[in-house]
């Protein structure tokens, strides 16, 4: 199965386009083990090429929807972070589970 995977700020996004679904895998966490979110539907998923924006519609109405940005091989203006960083065997056990 292919996923697209997103870095944001807090939260890599992995989104199984296949099947419509997505979880996000918690960044920053103390506990030392990573934490994920359910999977969960979506109806569309938008991303702007020119500001990094990109939103994860819910549902079809375009309401509800999520809203965040990727890092990328610059500098984030939000966060400061750099680039992006390879799955660990803990992410990619997590993406795989359910």
């Amino acid at each position: 199965m292919e996923y697209l995977i997103l870095d944001s700020c807090h939260s890599r996004w992995v989104f199984d386009t296949e099947h419509h679904r997505f979880r996000r895998i918690l960044k920053g966490l103390v506990a030392g083990e990573p934490a994920t979110t359910d999977w969960r539907s979506y109806h569309e998923l938008e991303i702007d090429p020119d500001s990094e924006a990109f939103v994860v519609f819910l549902g079809g109405s375009g309401t509800p929807h999520l809203r965040s940005w990727r890092h990328t091989d610059a500098v984030c203006q939000l966060c400061g972070a750099t680039g992006t960083e390879e799955l660990s065997a803990e992410e990619i056990a997590l993406i795989e589970s359910g």
